[in-house]
């Protein structure tokens, strides 16, 4: 896509992606291609996926093989994280559970952080910029494009939130309080 001209994609500190290894990966999700580019930056990757991926038509075969869908229960999900943590793989979450909504701000869900606290295993914040993903974008029509300009990616990776300091709380709190770290790193807001 970048030699045929349809996107710039502009990564701050890279060196730090091409060494990440044990890491729960969180970034805002708004692009359809936010998942290919974040897992070509990484050594090696799985990531949890809508759990419909797996069984539509030829995606049911890729997903099913590659990665861990959100749709089994969190026993086996929580199993299935730390078992590729385990190996030296990261794991990439997207904790709102779907595309980011324009011009809305960012809601997550406390799914990555339960992982990270059950897994004892850090978190990366990941946040993705630059322009508008027209067409990309979540309720975006089927085809459709940015009218005027190349699409432009542009990653940022923050330092480590060690969970280590929330393993001693009540999961309910830990969850939150560490829910709210990501999105304090990751809101959009902040970029602005």
């Amino acid at each position: 896509m970048r030699l045929l001209g349809i996107l710039t994609l502009k990564v701050n500190n890279k060196y730090i992606f091409k060494n990440l290894r044990s890491k729960i990966i969180v970034a805002n999700h708004p692009s359809l291609l936010d998942v290919v580019l974040l897992i070509s930056m990484l050594p090696s990757a799985d990531c949890i996926v809508n759990g419909l991926l797996g069984k539509k038509n030829i995606l049911r075969v890729i997903v099913n093989a590659l990665y861990i869908p959100n749709e089994l229960d969190f026993t086996e999900i929580s199993s299935r994280v730390a078992n590729s943590l385990s190996k030296g793989n990261c794991v990439v979450i997207f904790p709102e559970g779907t595309r980011s909504v324009p011009e809305k701000p960012i809601d997550l869900k406390k799914g990555a952080a339960r992982l990270a606290i059950e897994s004892g295993y850090d978190i990366v914040p990941v946040h993705i910029g630059g322009n508008e993903k027209i067409g990309l974008r979540k309720h975006d029509a089927l085809f459709s494009f940015h009218p005027t300009q190349r699409y432009h990616y542009i990653f940022d990776i923050f330092p480590p939130i060690p969970v280590a300091e929330y393993k001693q709380m009540p999961s309910g709190a830990a969850s939150k309080l560490l829910t709210e770290k990501i999105k304090e790193q990751i809101s959009s807001e902040k970029f602005n």
